[in-house]
């Protein structure tokens, strides 16, 4: 690998309107041009401007592609993918880290600006293997995750393009052909500012009933007077059929402004996108140090009073403490030191959650991916005792969750990563949108109560999509 690529300058210099994108691409095609063909796989950097992330989604309608933003944090927007890793059944974690270890030597990050972020695999998994098997969800599968080819990184030390190739491809006449139309659409993408999209219309929907939602929260609750179990969250889709393809870029701009709170998130696959934003982090592992949350219990933000009622809900206490307890029993194994905080209110803009931030150690090393296939389900998701809530799920639930409620998320080479629960979440296609939302049912829910606050919690994504609800 040549060590000459060039780097650009700082991206804190840029500033979108004065910055040329003819002069971008043709620094890239200079760089491209001076890599050596070594047998690795190159890993290459260009310094830009900072511009909305999520735009790079509207450069191409088909394919892998992906966002990845959590609050205050760096973001990633993606198109095509280097690798590709795919796994299904009860060993798909494992299976996905070991794929992973036997990819990252590949990769020579030597032409790349070592102040942008490292390479991650992004991606995520089903709710349970087996759920992701019907014509909406098969191409998504258990369990993917994806190197990203192209993508747009942000840090608060700046932003960059990177992108990552086989040194022998870029030799190759017809490769590098493609590649410059791709990066002509993402260049252009990114860097011309477009109108909003009008809101789509909705022309037919299609939902549970209420009648049909209280006979499944009865079956719940005769399981829960049975001792069977104590807890089940139970979910239900929204089927949408609207005026217009939806841009997931669009959906995407309207959600960076209704919910900051939350992690946006973005997996395409083929022509459907799965995408979010869910305010409930499941996992996120630095070295030895390990941050979690157990949220639970909500309630509708609708006055100044809402708060205080959340705090002192004997129903949503006691739903929230089935998920801090599970967290703890289940990490405690692993763990040399593990501390809840002070319980709290989680604000958002719909609604309002009871959560408890947990932080740990780790005993031993551990790769992000073990802890998050020991912690998912949670009682957040799942219920309480896990095995037999998920049982009831997949054999009560009428509709096949498949990435919903699932985690998604990122790792590194050194096996830190970060892992969200995937909630407020739909799935894209054309001008079709399925749309889902659960609720924790404990033995004093009240069936029309936990209706309208999936409703709630649907209100953010509809409002993105320009849906009423």
């Amino acid at each position: 690998m040549s060590d000459q690529v060039e780097l650009g300058t700082p991206s804190s210099r840029f500033q979108e309107s004065s910055f040329d994108p003819s002069e971008l691409l043709a620094r890239i095609e200079h760089s491209l041009d001076r890599v050596a063909d070594d047998g690795h796989w190159a890993a290459l950097t260009w310094s830009v401007p900072r511009v909305p992330s999520e735009r790079l989604l509207a450069a191409e309608s088909d394919g892998d592609a992906l966002l990845w933003a959590p609050p205050g944090e760096g973001e990633i927007c993606a198109l095509g993918a280097a690798f590709a890793l795919t796994a299904s059944g009860a060993a798909r974690f494992q299976s996905i880290q070991q794929q992973a270890l036997e990819l990252w030597p590949l990769l020579d990050l030597s032409a790349s600006d070592r102040a942008a972020p490292p390479p991650r695999f992004f991606g995520g998994f089903a709710f349970r293997p087996g759920q992701a098997q019907s014509e909406l969800w098969q191409n998504f599968g258990d369990a993917r995750f994806v190197l990203p080819r192209l993508a747009y990184l942000k840090s608060p030390e700046g932003a960059w393009l990177r992108l990552i190739a086989r040194s022998a491809d870029l030799s190759n006449s017809a490769f590098r052909a493609e590649l410059s139309q791709q990066l002509m659409r993402a260049v252009r993408a990114l860097f011309t500012a477009h109108e909003p999209a009008l809101p789509a219309r909705e022309l037919a929907r299609r939902e549970l009933a209420p009648e049909a939602w209280a006979e499944l929260i009865s079956a719940i609750q005769d399981e829960i007077k049975s001792g069977r179990v104590q807890k089940i969250v139970a979910a239900r889709r929204v089927s949408l059929t609207l005026d217009r393809e939806l841009s997931p870029a669009a959906v995407h701009g309207r959600l960076r402004d209704d919910a900051p709170e939350s992690t946006r998130f973005a997996f395409r696959v083929g022509r459907s996108t799965f995408l979010g934003a869910t305010p409930e982090g499941l996992l996120r592992k630095r070295g030895a140090e390990l941050t979690t949350e157990a949220v639970a219990g909500s309630i509708n933000a609708d006055d100044a009073t809402a708060a205080s009622r959340l705090l002192e809900s004997g129903k949503d206490s006691r739903e929230h403490e089935f998920v801090v307890s599970e967290i703890l029993r289940l990490l405690a194994p692993l763990t040399s030191e593990l501390a809840p905080a002070k319980r709290e209110v989680h604000r958002l803009r719909t609604v309002l959650h009871l959560r408890t931030p947990i932080r740990g150690r780790l005993r031993e090393a551990s790769h992000v991916l073990e802890l998050v296939g020991r912690l998912h389900p949670t009682p957040a998701v799942g219920g309480v005792p896990t095995d037999a809530a998920v049982d009831f799920i997949t054999s009560h639930e009428p509709d096949e969750r498949g990435w919903y409620s699932g985690p998604v998320g990122w790792f590194d080479a050194t096996g830190d990563g970060r892992f969200v629960v995937a909630l407020r979440s739909g799935l894209l296609t054309g001008n079709r949108a399925e749309l889902y939302a659960g609720a924790g049912i404990v033995a004093d829910s009240n069936a029309p109560s936990e209706f309208a606050e999936t409703r709630w919690k649907l209100a953010a994504l509809l409002g993105a999509l320009g849906v009423s609800g």
